[in-house]
């Protein structure tokens, strides 16, 4: 490998890895507010936040054969979990209870920064190994919404992919942006992946504000 290439390929893990931890944090947050409104206790939150922040990372390794996954390689990840997970409980001690000042709708707003994240992160790490198109966006999807749904789990509730139209959806719709402007327009991935994010984020939020809903059988 030549100089140039090793020096880009070494950028180009920095940004991966920046998006995949700040994608770890914010979730880890979102997962601790969850478990907050659900009346979790410490260890419970704690075990929330972990679990949904790293497991669309986790599942998105297995799927591309790594292993073990990186959240289980670098110590960072537990960290910022940890370190989201403490800033939440410490709020909420101070605060009197941080659930009276958060709606369930500020932390579905506040997810959807997660899920642009970690479905830009996915998208980029499976284009690294040159994958086709369709498992691009499924490992893309697969990040951006697998923690999701082990919080979901674990919380008893039926996971928001299956009946938030514009959760996986969006995803999946950034995930292919971010292809075609990779593939078909030559643009740069990490410019390629803050167009995604952005319209991800973007469309969660108006989906969530509008109410926007898929056709259902009844």
């Amino acid at each position: 490998m030549r100089l140039d290439d090793l020096a880009t390929s070494r950028i180009r893990d920095r940004v991966l890895d920046g998006v995949d931890l700040a994608a770890t944090f914010i979730l880890a947050a979102e997962c601790a507010l969850t478990a907050v409104h659900a009346d979790f206790d410490l260890f419970g939150i704690l075990v929330l936040s972990f679990v949904g922040s790293v497991g669309g990372a986790v599942i998105r390794d297995l799927l591309l054969g790594e292993h073990p996954p990186a959240p289980f390689r670098d110590w960072r990840y537990a960290a910022l979990a940890l370190a989201a997970t403490s800033g939440v409980i410490v709020a909420s001690v101070l605060t009197g209870g941080i659930g009276t000042y958060t709606p369930p709708v500020a932390v579905d707003i506040f997810e959807g920064i997660g899920l642009a994240l970690a479905a830009v992160a996915g998208a980029r790490k499976s284009l690294d190994y040159r994958l086709n198109g369709a498992s691009v966006v499924i490992i893309a999807t697969v990040n951006g919404c697998g923690g999701g749904i082990l919080r979901d789990v674990l919380i008893a509730r039926v996971p928001a992919v299956l009946h938030e139209d514009f959760y996986a959806t969006v995803a999946v719709a950034g995930a292919t942006l971010f292809l075609v402007l990779v593939r078909r327009f030559a643009v740069r991935p990490d410019l390629a992946g803050a167009v995604a994010g952005i319209a991800i984020f973007a469309l969660r939020t108006a989906a969530l504000l509008g109410e926007w809903r898929l056709p259902h059988l009844r």
